[in-house]
């Protein structure tokens, strides 16, 4: 999401297995600047920052 709080892109939706697990974002169309990636696993919710910078 955008720091205006507004999603900008969904990478994933579900549930996983336990482990490692990696995932690609395509910022394409988007402007330069500070984003926040949430994460929610195990109950727990992260904002994770992303400064997109090109």
């Amino acid at each position: 999401m955008n720091l205006h709080g507004v999603e900008v892109a969904r990478i994933f939706s579900g549930e996983l297995a336990a482990g490692e697990h990696t995932f690609t974002w395509n910022p394409e169309g988007l402007s330069d600047e500070m984003y926040e990636c949430l994460v929610r696993m195990n109950g727990r919710v992260e904002t994770l920052p992303i400064v997109l910078a090109r």
